[in-house]
């Protein structure tokens, strides 16, 4: 078998297991469970999701690949009336849930709105597991208004958390969904908000993918010659490292300043 073949043969073997990084997308709290219900419907094929919230009703109204109902016996199931506190607690306790349905995800995308309950205390929680767990972990955080005075403070407070955890935090801004989102109704304005977000995690979902791929072509090459030197063609015997090539991946991407990567009007620079 000549060295092309060789290496056709080990990228069939190869793409049957980790040419795609598992992507989950968290969403926590009533505007991350939104986003999540949307990537459910649109992109349910590329991502797993996860929805998180304190509020019964809330979950029991959007769809998601896995739902978490946290903190029942602390809110009844409704909700943690805007105290991040309340929503970290519940989190903090639901922390072994959270590990057993981050298990095995390369890459966790979580998604918050900042300023409310559920959201401003859960998300970091979340992106602590994700991080003990070896994931590579990114925070898509939306402000809200600025005349909500006393929720901006508090989503600083939780920006300020998640940037403290994560790879990297992504923060989008509702003052400049109002720049853009000219006449629309707030319902159609939150809308623009979700495709925004949607469009977001695709670029960053698509360029992973694509680095990763790239990064094995030195990486089978290298096996093909090892295999050639060692006359050992058992493909089993091949060590493949899925781990090392994601990092690598994001590092070529430069993601630790994907705001550099991604044009959006709506980022914060």
């Amino acid at each position: 078998m000549d060295k092309s073949a060789q290496t056709e043969q080990l990228v069939a073997e190869l793409s049957k297991g980790i040419i795609e990084p598992k992507i989950t997308v968290v969403g926590c709290g009533g505007a991350g469970n939104n986003v999540v219900q949307r990537i459910f419907s649109d992109c349910r094929d590329r991502v797993e999701t996860v929805a998180i919230n304190t509020d019964e009703r809330k979950l029991d109204e959007i769809e998601a690949d896995k739902k978490i109902l946290i903190g029942k016996d602390i809110t009844q199931g409704e909700g943690a009336c805007g105290f991040p506190e309340v929503g970290e607690y519940c989190a903090d306790r639901a922390r072994g849930v959270f590990k057993d349905v981050l298990a095995g995800s390369d890459i966790v995308i979580i998604v918050a709105g900042m300023g409310g309950g559920t959201g401003t205390g859960a998300a970091p929680i979340v992106a602590e597991v994700s991080k003990e767990l070896d994931a590579v972990t990114f925070a898509i955080a939306i402000n809200p208004f600025s005349y909500e005075t006393e929720r901006v403070r508090r989503a600083s407070e939780g920006v300020k958390r998640l940037r403290e955890i994560t790879e990297t935090t992504v923060v989008l801004d509702n003052d400049q969904l109002l720049k853009y989102a000219g006449d629309c109704s707030i319902g159609e304005s939150f809308a623009i908000m979700e495709r925004s977000i949607i469009k977001i995690i695709d670029s960053l979902c698509s360029q992973i993918s694509e680095s990763f791929i790239s990064q094995m072509t030195p990486e089978i090459e290298e096996m093909v010659h090892q295999i050639d030197e060692q006359k050992n063609y058992e493909l089993a015997r091949v060590a493949s490292p899925e781990t090392a090539l994601i990092q690598a991946s994001l590092e070529e991407l430069q993601l630790k300043q994907p705001e550099t990567q991604i044009e959006n009007p709506l980022l914060i620079r």
